[in-house]
């Protein structure tokens, strides 16, 4: 993968198109610029991992409790299942690529908005959550969440810190009963 060898930032278009074995030409036909395929990349990590979270985030039959729960479980998972996912996660996390982080982090918190929304407003229908706007209270629980990197030193700390911030954002929300497990 080109960017892993020298981040995004100083990845030229030479290095792309030789690593993917096509033509300059080629390149040109399918993005105007650099920029464009790392956003393209980016879009496409990002609808995986989304998806697989809303999946497991959706399901009916668990309480919002535990869907808030599998939510921290699938993030926990991110990169897990495709190296080459791991592989972009860790390139996007690095600090030369602060920019396309914030950028992607801008958009997964878009697309995942409306699911953490409906979890939120679930549990306080369901008297599990105190009431409270539910959009605005899904923005900080995916903000909590799109930090996390923030605060662990590698994937080894990962689980206990989504164990520890599933426990902050469910009292948060007003939630006091058992952590599911």
């Amino acid at each position: 993968m080109a960017f892993a060898a020298e981040g995004v930032a100083a990845t030229s278009v030479d290095d792309i198109v030789r690593a993917a074995s096509v033509a300059k030409g080629t390149f040109y036909l399918h993005f105007e610029t650099k920029d464009d395929i790392v956003v393209a990349v980016a879009q496409q990590v990002i609808e995986g991992v989304s998806d697989r979270i809303e999946e497991s985030a959706m399901d009916g039959r668990r309480t919002p409790v535990e869907r808030l729960v599998a939510f921290g479980r699938a993030v926990r998972q991110m990169g897990a299942a495709e190296r080459y996912e791991r592989d972009l996660i860790e390139i996007f996390h690095r600090q030369e690529n602060r920019a396309i982080h914030d950028r992607l982090a801008e958009q997964t918190i878009a697309q995942l908005k409306p699911t953490m929304t409906a979890i939120v407003s679930d549990g306080i229908e369901q008297g599990l959550f105190r009431r409270q706007d539910p959009t605005r209270a899904a923005t900080f629980v995916l903000a909590c969440f799109s930090i996390m990197h923030d605060v662990i030193a590698g994937p080894a700390d990962l689980p206990a810190a989504i164990d520890e911030l599933d426990a902050f954002v469910l009292h948060g929300l007003g939630y006091h009963g058992e952590l599911p497990r």
